[in-house]
C-alpha cells in the first residue's frame, strides 16, 4: 500500500455535508437554547461539516426504511415493470433477460441482476456517478428534514402552523428523494442496455 493517499473533495461532496449538517446544527442550537455566535462561524462550519458526515451516515442506515415506504426497492420495481410519476422504464424485459443470460441461473433476484447491470454502467464518463450523487444528497436531505422536526417540535410543538409546513416539507422532500431513487435505476439500467446494445452490433 502507499503511504501518501490523496483525497480529493468536489465541491458538490462538500456542500452535501455543510447543507444538511448546517440545519441540523442550528435545530440542536435551538433545542439546546443556545444563542448563535458569529464569532464562532469557523468553528460552526467545522461542527456542521462533521454533523453532515453523521446525516449521511444516519441516511444509509435508514434507506432500507424509505424502500419500505415508498413500496419497494426503486431497482427491483423497474425490473418487475412497476413504474412511479414522472420515472418511466419501458424496456425492463428485455433488459431483465439480458441480465438473467448473464448470470445463467434460474430464478435470481433483482438485487443481483441490478449489480450485474452496474458493473456495466459504471465505467469512466458514465453519468451513473452524478445520478447516484443527486440520489445520495436527496436521501441526506429526507433525513435532516426528518432530524429538524424533531428538533424543532420542543419549541413548536403547541403551533399548527409548525405542522402544516413540517409535514409538507417531509412529504415535498420523501417524494423528491424516492423519484432520484428511480432516476438512478433507471439510468443503470439503460446504460446497461445501451452497452449490451453497442456490443450486439459489434459482434453482428
Amino acid at each position: 500500500m502507499e503511504d501518501n493517499i490523496k483525497m480529493e473533495f468536489k465541491t458538490y461532496d462538500i456542500l452535501s455535508s455543510l447543507i444538511p449538517g448546517f440545519i441540523v446544527f442550528i435545530g440542536l442550537l435551538n433545542f439546546s437554547n443556545v444563542k448563535f455566535d458569529k464569532d464562532l462561524i469557523i468553528l460552526y462550519t467545522a461542527l456542521a461539516f462533521l454533523l453532515g458526515y453523521i446525516v449521511n451516515t444516519l441516511s444509509s442506515w435508514l434507506e432500507e426504511f424509505y424502500f419500505w415506504t415508498w413500496g419497494g426497492k426503486p431497482s427491483s420495481n423497474l425490473l418487475k415493470g412497476e413504474n412511479i410519476w414522472k420515472v418511466k422504464f419501458y424496456h425492463y424485459d428485455e433488459v431483465k433477460l439480458l441480465l438473467v443470460a448473464e448470470l445463467n441461473r434460474t430464478n435470481p433476484k433483482e438485487d443481483e441482476l441490478f449489480s450485474v447491470a452496474m458493473r456495466y454502467a459504471n465505467q469512466k464518463d458514465s453519468r451513473t456517478d452524478d445520478f447516484n450523487a443527486e440520489y445520495a444528497f436527496s436521501r441526506s436531505m429526507l433525513t435532516t428534514v426528518l432530524l429538524a422536526f424533531a428538533l424543532y417540535m420542543k419549541q413548536y410543538h403547541c403551533d399548527w402552523k409548525f405542522y402544516v409546513v413540517s409535514i409538507s416539507l417531509i412529504v415535498i422532500c420523501w417524494l423528491r428523494c424516492k423519484q432520484r431513487g428511480y432516476y438512478f435505476a433507471r439510468e443503470v439500467l439503460t446504460s446497461y442496455q445501451k452497452i449490451k446494445s453497442a456490443q450486439s452490433s459489434v459482434h453482428a
